[in-house]
């Protein structure tokens, strides 16, 4: 391809836009852009693994003002078109330590970075061989704690929040209530070089953070989501660092790196809290190395209401799988149930919600490997009979062990782990019939089955009405895969997504399979729009949509593409739109 375009952009506010810098569907780097009446601040430079970053960002914003740079550290992914800038602040802390600045600017070291960013691409690698950066080393001015960006009419103020590296800082607009946090602060935290006294040390800098903002209504946006985020997560974090200093992480899973050079590190694992993740060396951690538990617990959980869970497993870092558990009165409601990786997810549920004597039914949003895999484990499960024709190709043991490793980012540890104990494929005499209207009465509580086909025939997402809330599955994600579909197929997706939106409240809050935030409206809306735009063929440019799965067809697959809308994500097949 003689162009690619990894950038994408939505406007939060009159002052606010939201840039993303992605080079596959999984991996993006959220860029803020805050505009003021004399400056624009952009926080963060992404890889720098193309050359057009501060072109495209003009292209949206103008360059009638003056910009300044602002990187929350310096890592490769955060500085990697800092060249681009007159103007550049970082921490003379990250400055100043004696790895960083040759870390982020080495160029073999952001190419090597890249090819996992890219899920190893070989269109996307060829491509930034040719036009990405060459940064060598940047000066920078120096950022300090308490540091005030006045832009004309507004201001942001810089808070240290030191762990990630020495000198990671925060970006907070107490006015338009936000705050960017680069990779200190996100539902995946990464605090490998952290011993026990160093968790003791980042504790103290959560409490201190979540002291100097002073607002639970203001809206965090992390590094690596292009999801805001509320501050009940640095609240989480703290409560990860008081276990991991309390030593509680006996049957914490394995937390393995997408970065291949520095896989397969067992003493790397991942603690969660309210779906919040720290992932930490447990060798360090302890001060010497440990043996490894037979037990392992890949679950965790988000209370939402008194009768409304997520429940996430976690095989990976980055790949999670989200459920939604509904409880009524008389009966519970799980939707998904994951690959099956073990057989406790009905006592995981039984534990959290500390009910032991109520049935609980098992609705698929889609027979996906990674969402009905679990069905076994309940004694109904009910899927749309769209799609019972992919039950015996999808659910088989070995089908699901083999589609289940990319997910753990093929680790051994997981590997291990799932062909012990993954559940059996699930009896065809406890499938029940669930057809589009179907309602749930779980006593006090109602659920209702919207067909929503597209991802696949009879994929259904579940609406309810008394607290407004919809759980989508994968066919309204901020990369949504619709590899399936040719050009009709596109306007028809659209189409339906219209017709969703007009059937449940503005004011809905979404949840989805695989990122366990809660989301509004504009995310159907952004895929609804992208969907449109691949059909009218406003397409050029669109980079390859790289899979993570290495034994399927869409693996380096040079049809397979992204087509952004908003910073949300349709994944679709050139080769079918016109078949």
């Amino acid at each position: 391809m003689n162009y690619m375009n990894f950038f994408s952009h939505e406007q939060f506010s009159p002052r606010l836009i939201i840039f993303t810098e992605g080079y596959s569907m999984v991996h993006r780097f959220t860029i803020g852009c805050i505009i003021g009446d004399e400056k624009i601040m952009i926080i963060d430079a992404g890889l720098g693994m193309t050359d057009n970053f501060r072109s495209y960002i003009e292209s949206v914003v103008g360059n009638e003002k003056p910009f300044i740079l602002a990187c929350t550290h310096l890592h490769p992914d955060h500085a990697g078109s800092a060249i681009q800038f007159e103007d550049r602040y970082v921490s003379h802390l990250d400055q100043n330590d004696p790895r960083l600045p040759n870390f982020a600017f080495n160029d073999e070291q952001r190419m090597s970075d890249l090819e996992d960013f890219a899920l190893e691409s070989k269109l996307v690698i060829e491509y930034c061989k040719k036009h990405g950066l060459r940064n060598n080393r940047c000066e920078f001015k120096d950022i300090r704690d308490g540091d005030i960006f006045d832009l004309g009419g507004v201001k942001i103020e810089a808070i240290g929040v030191p762990g990630h590296s020495p000198g990671s800082m925060a970006f907070l607009n107490r006015e338009e209530k936000y705050c960017f946090t680069g990779d200190a602060i996100n539902t995946d935290t990464h605090l490998k070089k952290l011993d026990r006294e160093g968790f003791r040390r980042y504790k103290k800098t959560m409490e201190n953070f979540i002291e100097r903002v002073g607002d639970d209504e203001v809206t965090i946006y992390p590094a690596h989501l292009p999801l805001p985020m509320t501050m009940e997560v640095p609240k989480n974090l703290v409560r990860i660092c008081q276990e991991l200093i309390d030593d509680k992480v006996d049957r914490d899973p394995p937390g393995e790196t997408i970065f291949r050079p520095r896989r397969q590190n067992r003493a790397i694992r991942m603690h969660f809290y309210n779906n919040t993740c720290i992932v930490y060396n447990r060798d360090l951690l302890r001060g010497h190395p440990t043996q490894l538990s037979p037990e392992l617990d890949f679950y965790s959980h988000e209370k939402w209401s008194d009768r409304i869970y997520t429940v996430t497993v976690n095989p990976s870092m980055v790949n999670r799988i989200t459920f939604m558990v509904i409880v009524g009165d008389e009966k519970i409601l799980c939707i998904d149930s994951g690959h099956g990786v073990d057989h406790k997810l009905p006592d995981c549920i039984r534990c959290m919600t500390g009910i032991y004597d109520r049935p609980i039914l098992l609705a698929c949003t889609h027979v996906g490997i990674d969402h009905a895999g679990g069905a076994i484990q309940f004694d109904e499960w009910y899927v749309h009979p769209a799609d019972w024709p992919s039950i015996d190709r999808s659910l088989p043991f070995d089908k699901r062990l083999e589609d289940v490793q990319p997910f753990a980012i093929y680790n051994e540890e997981f590997y291990e782990y799932t062909k012990e104990n993954l559940c059996e494929m699930p009896p065809k005499e406890t499938l029940r019939e669930m057809p589009d209207g179907t309602v749930f009465d779980l006593g006090g509580i109602e659920v209702i089955a919207m067909h929503t086909p597209g991802h696949t025939p009879g994929h259904t997402a579940f609406y309810i009405p008394s607290a407004k809330i919809a759980f989508t599955g994968d066919a309204m994600n901020v990369d949504t895969h619709l590899k399936g579909l040719n050009r009709q197929g596109m306007w028809d997706y659209a189409d339906m997504l219209e017709a969703f939106m007009k059937k449940i409240p503005e004011d809905t809050v979404l949840f989805s399979s695989h990122l366990n935030r809660p989301n509004k409206m504009r995310v159907p809306r952004n895929i609804a729009a992208a969907c449109r735009e691949i059909a009218a063929g406003q397409t050029w440019g669109d980079p390859p949509g790289e899979a993570i799965q290495k034994h399927i067809s869409a693996f380096n697959n040079p049809d397979i593409k992204m087509h952004y809308h908003g910073n949300c994500c349709v994944v679709y097949n050139s080769a079918l739109l016109d078949k």
